[in-house]
């Protein structure tokens, strides 16, 4: 079964024009918990009407986490917008984490947060990343449609690129830029293949007596967890402007 997906583009200024002119929702990340511990706007978007409100961690602790949602939960509503993006996964702010969660249930606002801090959000939609390295992309988000429903979960499209030694007892492997990504192929010469059980491209390679795999993800393999995604009945996808350049999807 395959179900309507409502997609959400985290975008800023023409960026967050275009998208919303294209017919999507915009995230717009334009205020953060500051090193202070208080909610800071960093900017005023034009038009934010049925978007959502973004906060970015700075890396403060508040001493009033009630005011701190109140401020943001204001801000959401003065500007019109549908909800609050809590861009949270310290445990330091799981105290933040549920006084956000009370304070938009009270004020008729929607709440996401990531998924480290979901169980202080009971009623807010759980964002989970795309990019794993190991398991099964599918058997990952069938357990948290499971847990959470599909009206509770949102998927994060990311255009990730790692690069592995095996063995590797680190999930992130070490990130490469486009430009270290491709020296390292036209390097190598590797062939590139697609795993079907995480969704995305990757290749191997040897240095010195070490192996590596490279894990990357492209316009191709982000529109193919959107299908898979969609097949297992996730409603919510979220992707950053670029990445949703990449698939075209305006």
């Amino acid at each position: 079964m395959t179900t309507q997906t409502n997609w959400m583009i985290a975008a800023a200024g023409t960026d967050a024009i275009q998208a919303r002119e294209a017919g999507f929702t915009c995230l717009h990340l334009c205020a953060r918990l500051s090193a202070d511990g208080t909610f800071s706007l960093l900017a005023h978007p034009a038009n934010s009407r049925g978007d959502f409100l973004g906060i970015a961690d700075s890396g403060g602790v508040p001493r009033k986490c009630g005011s701190f949602a109140f401020d943001a939960a204001s801000a959401a509503q003065a500007r019109g917008c549908a909800g609050i993006m809590a861009d949270f996964e310290r445990p330091l702010l799981q105290e933040l984490t549920v006084s956000l969660d009370m304070e938009t249930q009270r004020s008729g606002l929607q709440l996401m947060i990531p998924l480290p801090l979901a169980e202080y959000a009971p009623h807010a939609c759980v964002i989970a990343d795309t990019a794993v390295s190991g398991g099964s992309l599918e058997e990952r988000f069938s357990d948290l449609l499971e847990r959470f429903g599909a009206d509770r979960l949102a998927a994060q499209l990311v255009c990730s690129c790692s690069d592995f030694p095996l063995p590797c007892s680190n999930p992130d492997g070490t990130p490469l830029t486009p430009e270290e990504f491709q020296s390292l192929l036209d390097r190598t010469g590797a062939a590139i293949f697609f795993s079907r059980e995480l969704c995305a491209k990757y290749f191997t390679y040897s240095s010195g007596d070490q192996a590596h795999f490279v894990l990357f993800d492209d316009a191709d393999t982000l529109h193919a967890k959107a299908r898979l995604l969609s097949r297992l009945g996730v409603r919510r996808l979220m992707a950053v402007y670029p990445d949703a350049k990449k698939m075209n999807l305006f």
